[in-house]
C-alpha cells in the first residue's frame, strides 16, 4: 500500500522514464526537491516537479509531454501501484509560454482519490551543471522498477539553487534550510566549483536560516516525510541542528574577509 506522495513520486519516476526516451539528457535537467530526492538522498517527498529545458521548442515539448500523459500503456503501467487512471491537464488553459510550460495532472487512486501533481518547465536557461546518472538505487528497489536514467543538476549547483532561492524568496521557505542542511550532510564549501558566490547573496541568504521557526518547518515540511522520519525530525533541537548545518554551508563559500 503506497501513500499519496509515493504515488506521485512512482508517477514522477516513469513519467522520467518515458520522457528520456525522447528528450537527449543535454536538453533538460530535473531541478529542486525531486532532484534532492532522486540523487542526493533527500528524505522529503516532493508534490510536484521541476524541470529545465533547453533546444526543445514549445510545441515539440507539449506534444511530447501529452503524448505520454494519453498513452494507455503509461497509464497501465501505474496501476500495479494504485494508480486507476491519469487525467491530463486541459490544455485550452494550461500555461504555455516561451518561458514555462506547465502540466497539471490529477492521478486518480483505484480507493478513489485524487491526487494532483504538477510538471514544470522552465526555459530561463540552464542554472549550473548537469550530470546523467540512475536514480537511487534503494528508491528503485523499493517501487520494484527498472532502472531510470535521468539528466539531472550536480551537487554544486544543487547547492547554489537552494542558497540563491533561499536569499530571493519574498517569503522563506523552511525547505530550503531543510534541503541545504541535507546537502550539507554530503558536501562541504570546498567542494564545490568555483566556490565563492555573490557575498550579498550568500549575507541574506544566512539571515534567512535563522528566521525560519520550528513551527513553520512542522507545518510546511514534516507532511512531506515518511511516517517513521516525520517521527526523528519532530524536535525543536533537531531543527536548530539542521539550521546549524544549513548555515555552516552557506559561511563556508563566503570571502574571509566578510565572516
Amino acid at each position: 500500500m503506497y501513500t499519496p506522495l509515493q504515488l506521485r513520486e512512482i508517477f514522477h519516476i516513469e513519467f522520467l522514464r518515458w520522457f528520456g526516451r525522447s528528450a537527449r539528457g543535454g536538453r533538460y535537467a530535473v531541478k529542486g526537491g525531486a532532484n534532492l530526492r532522486f540523487f542526493y538522498k533527500s528524505v522529503r517527498y516532493s508534490e510536484d516537479m521541476d524541470l529545465d529545458v533547453d533546444g526543445i521548442t514549445v510545441f515539440a515539448l507539449r506534444d511530447a509531454v501529452m503524448k505520454i500523459l494519453l498513452s494507455g500503456a503509461f497509464a497501465s503501467g501505474l496501476k500495479p501501484f494504485g494508480v486507476g487512471s491519469v487525467v491530463p491537464p486541459d490544455m485550452k488553459s494550461a500555461k504555455q509560454t516561451q518561458t514555462t510550460q506547465r502540466f497539471k495532472v490529477h492521478l486518480m487512486t483505484a480507493s478513489g482519490e485524487d491526487l494532483f501533481t504538477k510538471v514544470e518547465f522552465s526555459r530561463r536557461g540552464f542554472t549550473g551543471g548537469t550530470e546523467v546518472q540512475m536514480i537511487d538505487d534503494a528508491i528503485l528497489r523499493y517501487y520494484r522498477v527498472a532502472p531510470v536514467i535521468v539528466s539531472h543538476y550536480d551537487a554544486s549547483s544543487a547547492i547554489r539553487q537552494k542558497i540563491a532561492a533561499l536569499a530571493a524568496r519574498s517569503k522563506v521557505q523552511a525547505r530550503d534550510v531543510f534541503d541545504l542542511h541535507l546537502l550539507g550532510t554530503q558536501h562541504e564549501a570546498s567542494d564545490l566549483e568555483g566556490r565563492h558566490m555573490d557575498p550579498g547573496m550568500l549575507t541574506k541568504a544566512l539571515e534567512n536560516v535563522f528566521a525560519v521557526e520550528f513551527d513553520q518547518f512542522k507545518d510546511t515540511v514534516l507532511a512531506y516525510l515518511s511516517e517513521d522520519d516525520r517521527a526523528l525530525y519532530d524536535s525543536r533541537a533537531v531543527w536548530d541542528d539542521m539550521k546549524l548545518k544549513a548555515s555552516g554551508l552557506i559561511e563556508g563559500l563566503r570571502p574571509s574577509d566578510v565572516r
